[in-house]
């Protein structure tokens, strides 16, 4: 038996969990600061298959109690209120994290099963904390797996679509009925297995959308405790909703966020503005991994964004890709790009390059051939994202010493070995997101592909 199963029997036994008990926030009524932690620890089930039983993904539901210790070492304080909503292989709990009081005497509801990735409980969660705990500022951290800004539907093959049954069991299937039915997804992060669903953008979209209009207060931060979501695409996606973004280009350890020094330093410093804070993150996380001092078998990277200046960041590879097109004939450029794209930094996830690192290996090949234009456009963009001002988007970057290229934010940039039916399916999912549209970055790819 895993130890978590251990440790939350050994918790019940000692403790009667409180079931349904209404939100009765700590004092004061006010703070500086409130953290929301949305916590899709439901997975790690095995699932019966035709070709065998099948486990889809890691088991987070014991990370999860680690995580919600952790917080536990400072929890909730006069300066910072600390808000989960923890779904479990087990059971669905909203907690109020408390100093030193372990798990039970912070669950102020126990819930039925939720899907966390249905848009409308992550929407509900924000409310209800923002409501229930009102604050200067306002910060989320979304806690999973995650996979970038584009994949497929990894549930496709355990998920039963001639199913009836599906139908008539309520809110918990909607959002996957509403996926299977358009057959079209991003899939960004918040995998629940017991509901073979998950939040796609469109979903972030709704979630963050509706709860801000229905509490009238934009966050101040979000965050993603999961992999590869440091993308220029999730940048621009997210610039509507928050100011200041900290997620990992790369797939992140499973210990994830060392929260009990985050909430050490916002509670010494409960007036940072949200620009110190996600700075501060960064630090930590790199202190805790020892990012930038010395390399170890972890892998990992950080970093820190003003969202506001990343529409800067998207004017500017749409600069690139219009200079890149407005040779579209050209042979020789096509094979240059493709060298650079081939070249430049790469994560565990192949599909995904550093944007910065392309950039400037761009810049290098062409640096003796007879594009100006795209030789400028390049410099521009590596420039752009290897400057801290007030114009550009990258606050802080933490890596361990293989990934020194990293400059923050990751692209799609998928190699042209991708068989055919898997390309298409993917452009056809791109598509919908907002940078492959604004910076013509969808049009890039099919160039590189040699579609027109």
């Amino acid at each position: 038996m895993a130890w978590w199963r251990l440790f939350r029997q050994r918790i019940v036994a000692l403790f009667r969990i409180r079931k349904e008990k209404p939100m009765q926030p700590s004092t004061p009524s006010h703070r500086p600061w409130t953290l929301m932690v949305y916590m899709a620890g439901d997975n790690g089930k095995i699932f019966d298959t035709k070709t065998g039983r099948i486990k889809l993904m890691a088991e987070m539901t014991s990370a999860g109690y680690q995580d919600l210790f952790e917080m536990g070492t400072v929890g909730t304080t006069a300066q910072c209120a600390v808000t989960c909503l923890f779904d479990t292989v087990d059971g669905s709990y909203v907690l109020e994290v408390q100093r030193g009081k372990g798990f039970a005497d912070s669950v102020v509801q126990t819930l039925p099963e939720v899907n966390t990735g249905d848009p409308n409980v992550l929407r509900d969660f924000i409310v209800s904390s923002v409501q229930n705990y009102p604050a200067d500022r306002y910060a989320l951290v979304i806690w999973n797996h995650g996979t970038g800004w584009l994949d497929v539907d990894h549930y496709a093959s355990v998920r039963d679509i001639g199913d009836p049954s599906h139908a008539s069991q309520g809110a918990i299937f909607r959002s996957t009925l509403r996926k299977m039915t358009e057959g079209v997804t991003t899939r960004p992060i918040a995998y629940d297995d017991s509901s073979k669903d998950f939040l796609d953008t469109q979903d972030l979209r709704n979630a963050f959308g509706e709860a801000e209009q229905a509490t009238g207060r934009r966050l101040d931060l979000i965050g993603m405790d999961a992999c590869l979501m440091a993308m220029v695409e999730g940048a621009e996606e997210l610039a509507h909703y928050a100011d200041f973004f900290v997620a990992s280009q790369e797939v992140e350890p499973m210990d994830g966020w060392p929260y009990g020094p985050i909430l050490t330093a916002v509670n010494a410093e409960p007036g940072m503005a949200p620009a110190v804070l996600a700075d501060r993150i960064v630090g930590e996380f790199a202190k805790s991994y020892h990012a930038q001092t010395r390399a170890g078998e972890e892998t990992v990277t950080l970093s820190a964004s003003a969202l506001a200046q990343a529409t800067n960041t998207v004017s500017l590879c749409r600069a690139l890709v219009d200079a890149i097109l407005a040779h579209r004939e050209d042979a020789t450029l096509r094979r240059l790009v493709g060298k650079a794209r081939d070249q430049a930094l790469v994560f565990q996830d192949r599909n995904y390059r550093d944007l910065g690192d392309f950039a400037r290996k761009l810049a290098e090949l062409l640096e003796w051939e007879s594009y100006p234009e795209v030789l400028a456009a390049s410099q521009a963009l590596y420039n752009h994202l290897q400057a801290r001002t007030a114009e550009t988007p990258i606050l802080r970057v933490a890596f361990r010493p293989r990934y020194a290229g990293a400059t923050g934010f990751s692209v799609y940039l998928p190699p042209t070995t991708q068989p055919t039916w898997q390309r298409d399916q993917a452009f056809k999912i791109y598509d919908g997101l907002l940078f492959a549209q604004s910076a013509r970055w969808g049009e890039l790819l099919r160039w590189l592909y040699g579609e027109f």
